[in-house]
């Protein structure tokens, strides 16, 4: 077992969004390689999107994963969106580039395939279901050719039982969940139990914490909110040990502020997760 700090690109979201003359790859691994090289921490995970890319040239790619190496970073690769819609013409084409995506992910070493589900329409919850499960089949199907595992992250509407179901409904052994720790708040479920039923198909983890401010859960640095991350860090550092590699990988979602709060928040994430490995790595 392997158990590893990471960072999620769209912690540096606001930034990201104001700075577009530069690719958006770019911004996000100067960022995360001057943290790795803050707190020390080798390697570091950094999760980002296909659609971040600049490009998906053969020879970029080459360039991309050379980069990643030498600065010690794990890649782990978002691959797309499923729309669970009944109209074939809606949800065919973000299945094939899910599917495309694929290679790219096993070309920059990512062992895992993220995707994220979007919604159509006039589906019922268990259609939505229905939908996921034939859509996961096939997404899974082609991610074996590469020895990937796809996984999804809990959202704003499938449950914990929701994405039982679809996991153990598609019959596949590489579909799993990347938990964001502090998402479970939004569907009104405990993130401990949710973590806890879900831990079979559990092979990544968003850390994320929130506080409720008038109706809104907004993202503050981990430990300042409501999440109870010693019990579900010991839970997660637990499902880890079955795993060949596992990353937490830092989540901040900030509604205001500038790139300076948005830095700062990173980095306070970073200091209570590298004092936490400090206590418990074996």
């Amino acid at each position: 077992m392997a158990l590893y700090l990471g960072v999620l690109s769209d912690s540096y979201r606001r930034q990201l969004r104001r700075m577009s003359s530069r690719p958006r790859i770019d911004i996000v691994l100067e960022k995360v390689e001057a943290l790795a090289r803050e707190f020390g921490i080798r390697p570091l995970g950094v999760d980002f999107s296909v659609d971040q890319l600049p490009s998906t040239e053969r020879g970029y790619l080459d360039e991309l994963k050379t980069r990643l190496f030498e600065s010690h970073l794990i890649p782990t690769v978002i691959i797309g969106s499923l729309m669970l819609s009944a109209d074939r013409d809606v949800s065919e084409p973000p299945l094939q580039r899910a599917i495309r995506n694929l290679e790219i992910a096993h070309h920059l070493g990512s062992a895992l395939g993220l995707y994220y589900f979007g919604y159509g329409g006039r589906v019922t919850r268990e259609g939505r279901v229905r939908l996921a499960v034939e859509q996961v089949r096939r997404l899974a199907d082609a991610a074996m050719t590469f020895g990937i595992t796809v996984t999804t992250e809990n959202y704003d509407f499938f449950t914990s039982d929701d994405l039982l179901r679809i996991f153990q409904g598609s019959e596949r052994d590489n579909v799993g969940l990347h938990n964001d720790t502090g998402n479970w708040l939004l569907l009104g479920e405990d993130p401990l139990v949710a973590t806890r039923k879900l831990a079979s198909y559990t092979y990544h983890a968003h850390v994320r914490d929130y506080v409720l401010r008038e109706g809104v859960y907004t993202s503050v640095p981990i430990g300042q909110g409501i999440v109870d991350f010693p019990s579900v860090l010991a839970e997660l550092n637990r499902i880890g040990q079955k795993r060949q590699q596992f990353v937490l990988a830092m989540e901040m979602d900030l509604d205001e502020g500038d790139v300076k709060d948005e830095d700062e928040a990173v980095r306070a994430c970073a200091r209570y997760m590298v004092d936490w490995l400090a206590r418990n790595s074996t």
